[in-house]
C-alpha cells in the first residue's frame, strides 16, 4: 500500500478535521507519507499545524478533491481519491511556492510530474480508470492555466471550443455526414500540442462527452434549488444558502461555528 503513516504502517484511516463545522475546507490532524511506484520518490504530508518540509510551505487545509458540488454524483469531492486529493493539494501548495521563488515555468515543470503522481496515486487506490484519468485531465488542464501563461490560457481555450465543436460535430451528422469533419478537425487539432496532445484530446473528448450529461445532470438540481429557495423566500429564511450544501446560513447573533453562545454552560 503506498500510503502510509510516519511510523511506516498502512494508512488505515484519513484524520480530517472539518473546519468551521459547516464548510468546506479539512484540517489534516495526522501526516501521512506517499511512495511513488514509478519514480520511487516519498512525498510527505504535514498535519495541520506542522512546518513544511525543508523548502516547502506550512500545512493548510484542504477542500479534497476539488469539484463544484453539483457534479459530485459524477465525482465525489472524497472517497477513495480523498488521500491522492490532500497529497494533491500539498504538492500545488508547494509548487505555489515554487513559483514565487524560482518562476512560473520551473512550478509548471513541478506540477507536470506533482499531476502525474496524483493520477498513479487515483489508479493505486482503486479510482476507476476514466475517473482517474479525467481528474487528471481536470488538474492539468488548471496547471496549464496557472502557470502556462498566454499559451496556457490558449491551451484551455481550445480544450473547451474543441469539446463544443466536437459534440456539435457528431450530433449535426444525424442530419448530415459533411459534419463529421468539424468532429475531425476539433480532435486533429490536438496534435500541433506536442507533448501537451495527449492531455489535448483527453480534454476535447471527456468535455464532449460529459458536458451534455452534466446537462441533463443540472435541470432536475436547478428545479430543486428553486423549490428550495422558494420555501427559505415563505418560511424566512435565507434563499442564497440554498446555493451551497456546506456553509450553513446563521441568524444575526448565532455565534459562528466553533464559538460558544454566552448561554452556554
Amino acid at each position: 500500500m503506498p500510503f502510509r503513516r510516519d511510523d511506516g504502517a498502512p494508512l488505515d484511516e484519513l484524520r480530517l478535521a472539518q473546519r468551521p463545522a459547516d464548510g468546506d475546507r479539512f484540517d489534516l490532524l495526522a501526516s501521512f507519507r506517499y511512495v511513488d511506484p514509478v519514480s520511487g520518490a516519498t512525498y510527505r504530508v504535514p498535519a495541520a499545524g506542522e512546518p513544511g518540509g525543508p523548502g516547502e510551505p506550512d500545512a493548510r487545509s484542504t477542500d479534497l478533491a476539488s469539484v463544484p458540488h453539483p457534479l459530485w454524483s459524477f465525482v465525489a469531492s472524497y472517497g477513495r481519491q480523498s488521500a491522492p486529493a490532500v497529497l494533491h493539494d500539498h504538492r500545488s501548495a508547494v509548487a505555489e511556492q515554487v513559483a514565487e521563488r524560482d518562476g512560473a515555468d520551473a512550478a509548471l515543470a513541478q506540477r507536470v510530474e506533482d499531476d502525474r503522481v496524483f493520477r498513479t496515486a487515483l489508479r493505486e487506490q482503486r479510482v476507476p480508470l476514466v475517473r482517474a484519468w479525467v481528474m487528471w485531465a481536470w488538474v492539468s488542464a488548471d496547471r496549464e492555466r496557472t502557470y502556462g501563461g498566454a499559451r496556457g490560457a490558449v491551451f484551455v481555450a481550445q480544450a473547451v471550443l474543441g469539446a463544443i465543436a466536437l459534440l456539435a460535430g457528431l450530433v449535426l451528422a444525424w442530419w448530415h455526414p459533411a459534419w463529421l469533419a468539424l468532429a475531425a478537425v476539433a480532435v486533429l487539432a490536438a496534435l500541433p500540442w506536442g507533448r501537451l496532445a495527449g492531455l489535448q484530446l483527453l480534454l476535447t473528448v471527456s468535455g464532449a462527452l460529459i458536458a451534455p450529461l452534466v446537462v441533463v445532470h443540472l435541470a432536475p438540481l436547478v428545479v430543486f434549488r428553486v423549490v428550495e429557495a422558494i420555501a427559505e423566500v415563505l418560511t424566512g429564511g435565507d434563499p442564497a444558502a440554498v446555493v451551497r450544501p456546506t456553509v450553513a446560513a446563521r441568524e444575526p447573533g448565532d455565534p459562528a461555528p466553533g464559538q460558544r453562545s454566552p448561554g452556554d454552560g
